[in-house]
């Protein structure tokens, strides 16, 4: 068998995924792809010149089941020297108040879990234990419900920069000979082993039947979405160009297209623009079908001035003079600027947020990590520069995100996290004298970390007024 481990050094290399000083968070379910990434990392600290850590949630899906995988993973971090954060949350619980699929919720708790302890304990990186079989899985899943490019990519290696899949290229054979040869337990989720979920259903059936017509098709997939990642980078760049020529102008929640100039393009150009608008518009959206992609693409071409076609999520394209113009919804109201007292509280009453501050010895901070809905960033108080102000964006904006060197624009972090336009002048900027330290609900700054000198700690959190009312 190749040498896993030295593909597995390939794969951080070449795509820069750790460097030295960063503490990664490893995020372990107990399964065999987890404890497989967390050995092999364990192996690779001294060479990397890495921190290592270790997070687990249960979902409380399986009950008995899903505590004893949260033992396991405690067991194994101590086995392996390593610190471990471990929390709980009620997904079924959490389901009955959320429109969203078993599987989105809990992927979406436990990414919210991921990310505030990583926030908490200063990782850099967060680890996930994606295999080969998981990209050809996806590849196949996203051929099935007609992707393009973007979506053929598959499973990106890194991204933002934080997140990092260090075992991509690793097939489940290898991980288990791996973890067989040296004896490693691991925990088997039952719920894999059914067909009662889609990703279950095409490695369980769909794979197996594809195979008695190409044995590697699992390798051919994988292929597939190596090229189609390319083929994404170079359309999604063509895009960035077209955008600037294209775009005429742009208001809270709608967004207009030069007419003659969004018709000079190619047709696959045309349809790249229009998902990239839709998803400006509606981040929140999954990718737009290909059909309503043709219907706008038709409009463009055939429609008379006034005609217009729906898209989902309330997106009405309408044909004008000269122009083609996307619009979602009404906006809601811009943040007004307001100090934030230290300690103390600051309430929008139109926009339903209040933001609140404290201090606290840092020894009063501990390493519990909380999995409330309730967005949190802590901060050295001696290191900032008061006062502090809570304020919308403004022209120019830039700050450093944390873990990323150097500054970045605002307006471009925003296009990296899909914001829409006619959100993002809701999204509140925590700012002291020297600048933007927290894009509330999205990114830290790299000010004024807590570290072992830290004397003072300042904790920031950002609360739904709505929410509150709620719960009394």
């Amino acid at each position: 068998m190749p040498d896993v481990v030295q593909r597995i050094r390939d794969t951080i290399h070449r795509h820069g995924m750790i460097s030295v000083r960063d503490a990664v968070l490893a995020a372990v379910s107990g399964g065999p792809d987890s404890v497989f990434m967390l050995h092999v990392l364990a192996g690779l600290q001294e060479e990397f010149g890495f921190e290592l850590k270790v997070a687990h949630l249960d979902h409380q899906f399986r009950g008995d089941e899903s505590a004893a995988d949260a033992e396991f993973v405690e067991d194994l971090a101590a086995k392996l020297g390593l610190p471990c954060f471990t929390d709980r949350e009620d997904v079924p619980r959490f389901l009955l108040s959320n429109a969203m699929s078993k599987q989105a919720a809990a992927r979406m708790l436990r990414y919210r879990f991921l990310v505030k302890t990583s926030k908490l304990e200063y990782c850099q990186r967060i680890a996930f234990g994606h295999n080969a079989d998981d990209q050809s899985e996806t590849v196949l899943m996203r051929i099935l419900r007609g992707a393009g490019p973007d979506g053929l990519a598959g499973i990106p290696p890194k991204r933002d920069s934080i997140i990092i899949r260090p075992i991509l290229s690793i097939w489940r054979s290898e991980i288990m000979t791996y973890l067989d040869e040296r004896d490693l337990d691991y925990r088997v989720d039952s719920s894999n082993l059914g067909s009662d979920y889609t990703r279950n259903r095409v490695r369980n059936e769909l794979l197996p039947v594809l195979e008695t017509y190409n044995p590697s098709i699992s390798r051919s997939l994988v292929n597939l979405g190596a090229m189609m990642t390319g083929v994404a980078t170079h359309y999604s760049r063509l895009t960035d160009d077209a955008l600037l020529r294209v775009v005429m102008n742009t208001t809270i929640g709608q967004m207009a297209l030069d007419l003659g100039t969004f018709g000079s393009y190619d047709e696959s150009l045309r349809r790249n623009i229009v998902r990239r608008v839709v998803a400006d518009l509606r981040p929140d959206l999954a990718a737009l079908p290909f059909q309503h992609v043709e219907n706008v693409l038709t409009l463009a071409i055939r429609g008379e001035v006034g005609t217009a076609v729906e898209l989902p999520g309330r997106i009405q394209v309408r044909l004008d003079h000269g122009r083609i113009v996307f619009s979602e919804g009404d906006g809601l109201p811009k943040l007004p600027t307001a100090e934030l007292p230290v300690p103390g509280l600051v309430v929008f009453q139109e926009a339903r947020l209040e933001i609140r501050s404290r201090v606290m010895p840092r020894a009063e901070l501990g390493a519990t990590v909380s999995t409330s809905d309730d967005d949190t960033v802590y901060f050295d108080l001696d290191e900032l520069s008061l006062p502090l102000t809570v304020r919308a964006r403004r022209q120019g904006d830039r700050f450093r995100p944390f873990g990323m060197e150097g500054t970045k624009a605002l307006k471009a972090f925003f296009i990296d996290e899909k914001i829409a336009w006619s959100f993002r002048d809701e999204i509140p900027l925590i700012c002291d004298d020297t600048g933007i330290i927290w894009v509330v609900g999205m990114r830290r700054a790299g000010a004024a970390p807590v570290t072992g000198k830290t004397k003072r700690v300042l904790t920031i959190g950002a609360h739904s007024t709505e929410a509150e009312t709620e719960k009394r």
